[in-house]
């Protein structure tokens, strides 16, 4: 078995992204889903007109979205996980989500579709959901949603760091 690796790369202006805090949580997802093909895994923030165009281009779909994954045959670069960190923080700000954990879900998103994962289908896009919410419970992110619901643990809501913004300044290596 071979080591996979995972380059971040932040090449958009839209919306903030620290490369050193999302590197370390895509190493810990990686992990957490034995992802040990040999090879470079580039995640990349880019912009949402050229996600949109990107999409338009691979998928013909001339639509607006969050995350595109291309998984590759050849090493050295396994795959790309293209995300519009744009989109994340607009959905955050809807929904009344802290950005980061908005964020840190799109990443294993995109992992999810490169290993396979499908969600175009309602029963699919639960399974997706579900798949996203163990590995970001795994990766040590409680999100909004559980603490909405009441299924957090309410000490947490006391610290002024969202849970993901702790697990992001951890070290993860």
């Amino acid at each position: 078995m071979g080591i996979m690796t995972v380059q971040i790369t932040n090449a958009q202006r839209e919306a903030p992204v620290s490369t050193a805090r999302m590197t370390r949580l895509a190493r810990r997802a990686v992990r957490r889903l034995g992802m040990r093909e040999p090879g470079r895994l580039a995640i990349t923030f880019i912009g949402q007109h050229r996600l949109r165009a990107l999409n338009r281009r691979f998928l013909r779909r001339d639509l607006p979205t969050d995350v595109l994954s291309f998984r590759y045959d050849d090493e050295p670069i396994v795959g790309d996980i293209l995300i519009a960190p744009a989109q994340a923080r607009a959905y955050a700000r809807r929904h009344g989500i802290p950005y980061a954990e908005e964020l840190a879900r799109y990443l294993v998103h995109g992992l999810l579709h490169w290993l396979g994962h499908l969600d175009s289908t309602p029963q699919q896009r639960r399974n997706m959901r579900q798949r996203e919410d163990d590995l970001l419970a795994a990766c040590g992110v409680l999100t909004s949603r559980d603490r909405r619901q009441g299924t957090g643990d309410k000490r947490t809501r006391k610290n002024p760091l969202s849970p993901v913004s702790r697990l992001l300044s951890q070290e993860c290596d």
